[in-house]
């Protein structure tokens, strides 16, 4: 039986972002202006969205709100300081999926420090022919415009 493609799984917010990147920036947008606890709902559900796709191995999805010319910084178990760019983020993750084809992502803690800024906690299993690589990250994501335009991950564990 054929496995089904990360895109032909996407949730219909998961299509809009890829598919509608300025339309989904400007709900983003939106969204910064509602009442605290339908804002905490709204990110509990686009992290739980982001867990899913990484775990499917759905780049596209992850990074569909990316600005094109984001500042990244990926986690250090991983590889090299920041990479600059929307594609290099996605070249970035390919890479690493050729390595490690079945990574995986658990969140484990999610915090708004305001409207535009929220902290992640989660833990990355990355298995391999040579072992298995996991870790813990506290992800910094700040947003403009609707857009991801800074994305640090620490390894804390």
């Amino acid at each position: 039986m054929a496995s089904q493609s990360p895109a032909a799984a996407r949730p219909l917010a998961d299509r809009l972002e890829v598919g509608a990147p300025r339309i989904a920036a400007v709900l983003v947008r939106m969204v910064g202006r509602l009442p605290a606890p339908v804002r905490r709902r709204v990110l509990t559900d686009a992290f739980s969205r982001a867990q899913t796709a990484f775990n499917r191995g759905d780049w596209e999805a992850i990074f569909a709100l990316f600005a094109d010319d984001v500042r990244y910084v990926p986690p250090p178990a991983l590889g090299p300081g920041p990479v600059t760019g929307r594609d290099a983020v996605l070249a970035f993750w390919r890479q690493i999926a050729l390595r490690h084809p079945h990574s995986t992502i658990e969140n484990l803690s999610l915090e708004e420090a305001s409207p535009s800024r929220f902290v992640r906690t989660a833990r990355l299993t990355h298995p391999s022919e040579d072992g298995t690589l996991r870790y813990v990250i506290r992800q910094v994501t700040e947003l403009r415009g609707g857009r991801v335009v800074s994305q640090v991950n620490e390894q804390i564990g």
